[in-house]
């Protein structure tokens, strides 16, 4: 659900400073937050809002611009599933800059910060975190949980596929088959080829689905860390690490956003991928309100 209204936006935009930017997020408990944290020190210059989804900053950022506000409006939405020629694509006329990373979530699984968060929590150390508190111990758990959702990442690979090159004929088959999925648990790669089987002979088309599917996981499976960030999911691989995360004694697990603020607190500097996304839009209002004068 959209909790903000353009109307609404436009509104909101007034409490800010500077420059406004545009986020995924239904609240600004989610994406807005943590820009906001990132880059508190320039608050000053750049504000950040909520629009649920990428569809819907999109259209906020366009039909804000059409109002002439006297407030600079920009947006970043997720990379999601653009190639990296695509990152920019809509920004000099639009406004819009794409993460390099597929996520925002993807830039919340540094090692050293997760590590860093268990040293706190855990004082001392016990034996059942399993080396939670070494960045080494948390990168191997980290990839892992990456390779955990290949099958996902690589299923709703070809969902996109079909979606962009055989919409008509998407649309008209049974929603099952043609959802995305957002569960890493919710499918395995036999059960990914039969469903993509099905749904090539709905289709009735000629591309395999099958075999597109198994050389994205070759793909996958023989890439490293910095690719897997660029093509799957952060979102899906946060929750499959938090459930990884070890248990304190006699109390459970915390909540993931309580998890998150420690990251914060262990990793505060923003990631260097969205600094020079901030940077260009700063540089980019800084030359129109140069010319305006």
């Amino acid at each position: 659900m959209n909790l903000h209204s353009v109307d609404e936006l436009e509104v909101e935009l007034a409490t800010g400073h500077g420059i406004a930017v545009i986020v995924e997020g239904q609240t600004y408990a989610d994406d807005p937050f943590y820009y906001g944290q990132w880059f508190d020190a320039r608050r000053s210059e750049i504000s950040f809002f909520p629009q649920n989804g990428w569809r819907q900053v999109l259209r906020a950022v366009a039909e804000l611009r059409e109002r002439n506000l006297a407030i600079p409006v920009y947006g970043i939405i997720d990379r999601d599933f653009c190639e990296a020629h695509q990152l920019d694509a809509d920004f000099a006329e639009r406004g819009i800059l794409r993460s390099h990373r597929f996520t925002l979530e993807n830039y919340l699984l540094e090692p050293e910060a997760w590590a860093e968060v268990f040293r706190f929590i855990f004082r001392p150390m016990p034996a059942h975190a399993n080396g939670w508190n070494d960045a080494a111990q948390v990168t191997d758990y980290i990839k892992e949980a990456y390779r955990n959702c290949f099958v996902l990442s690589a299923h709703n690979q070809i969902n996109k596929f079909v979606h962009t090159h055989h919409s008509d004929r998407a649309a008209n088959t049974p929603k099952r088959l043609r959802d995305f999925l957002d569960n890493p648990q919710a499918i395995d790669h036999i059960r990914a080829e039969q469903k993509l089987k099905e749904w090539q002979e709905q289709l009735g088309i000629q591309d395999n689905l099958v075999s597109l599917f198994n050389e994205q996981m070759t793909v996958l499976k023989n890439a490293d860390l910095s690719l897997w960030q660029q093509h799957v999911s952060g979102k899906y691989v946060l929750e499959t690490l938090r459930r990884q995360f070890p248990k304190r004694p006699g109390a459970g697990q915390f909540d993931l956003k309580h998890y998150l603020n420690e990251y914060l607190r262990a990793l505060p500097a923003a990631p260097h991928d969205l600094t020079i996304l901030i940077d260009r839009i700063i540089a980019h209002a800084a030359q129109f309100s140069e010319r305006a004068l």
